[in-house]
């Protein structure tokens, strides 16, 4: 069990953080997707947490306390104390061998209310299973996250075996293949950022910049994307957006298949049935919560 001085180990309250420097606040990692305006006198206590928790997550091993502490700009004590706060209330998993946090499957219990709730699935994934049907494709939904990021809401179908991971939850960088492409394409992101953004990414043959504006043009005139085994080995893509009734990107959905089963004569039907699925899910996006 950590060992901490008997004054951090106190119950955590707001004082614990009204102590906390200014250049620690300024290190606290930004939101991703939080509500801009003026939502009232943030709690600093939540707004504590919530930056232990983003830590947790964005990790790819358990982190120690202090590990958590640096990565979410607070105090050591502080970091202690809310890490253990949130074991004692089931969202975070401690090792007593190695002394390290990280999160608690329990989370997915929230996910999984959120997804029941939000409609979305109801009518997602009988458009979903009708396209991998008619067409043998595996067929992926994902919402966007800001200019920068998927994340994966479900899917159907079969995973290949360069991507043997794919699981519901998973966020996945942007730009990147077919789906990068309509993020780009039907997004607001200038072209400085999205160069930055590609350069960041991993592609099994990934595009020139010029190549790439060259796509996501094309995207934007025809409503789709398509990628030819240039993101994964083998592997044909075909992206579209579900866009929100001011135009804005929320969801892509994305075909993959084997580039040997998805010739010019196959895409045409595909990329149409995608469109009509992505219609009628941005009909019905208003009905949906999908905050």
């Amino acid at each position: 069990m950590d060992r901490e001085p008997a004054s951090s180990t106190r119950t955590l309250q707001a004082k614990d953080l009204e102590g906390e420097p200014t250049s620690a606040r300024r290190r606290r990692p930004a939101a991703t997707g939080r509500t801009t305006g003026t939502p009232g006198k943030p709690v600093g206590a939540i707004v504590a947490a919530a930056s232990v928790l983003r830590a947790l997550h964005a990790s790819e091993r358990p982190l120690n306390a202090s590990e958590v502490a640096r990565a979410a700009g607070l105090h050591r004590g502080t970091a202690y104390n809310i890490l253990r706060t949130l074991q004692a209330e089931g969202f975070v998993g401690y090792d007593e061998a190695t002394r390290s946090y990280s999160m608690s499957l329990r989370i997915l219990e929230f996910a999984y209310g959120v997804l029941q709730r939000s409609g979305l699935m109801d009518l997602a994934r009988p458009l979903m299973h009708a396209l991998s049907d008619a067409h043998g494709v595996s067929v992926y939904l994902s919402k966007v996250l800001g200019r920068s990021s998927l994340l994966l809401l479900d899917w159907v179908g079969t995973a290949f075996r360069n991507d043997l991971y794919v699981m519901v939850g998973r966020q996945y960088p942007g730009p990147a293949g077919a789906s990068g492409v309509i993020m780009a394409a039907f997004g607001n992101s200038t072209e400085p950022e999205l160069k930055a953004l590609l350069a960041q990414v991993r592609w099994y043959r990934k595009p020139s910049f010029p190549e790439f504006v060259a796509r996501v043009k094309d995207a934007k005139q025809s409503g789709f994307a398509v990628d030819r085994g240039t993101m994964f080995q083998g592997i044909t893509q075909v992206s579209v957006p579900v866009l929100s009734p001011s135009w804005e990107p929320l969801l892509i959905l994305t075909a993959a298949g084997h580039s040997y089963d998805l010739g010019d004569d196959a895409l045409g039907p595909l990329s149409r049935a995608m469109q009509s699925a992505a219609g009628r899910l941005s009909e019905s996006v208003r009905l949906l919560r999908l905050a």
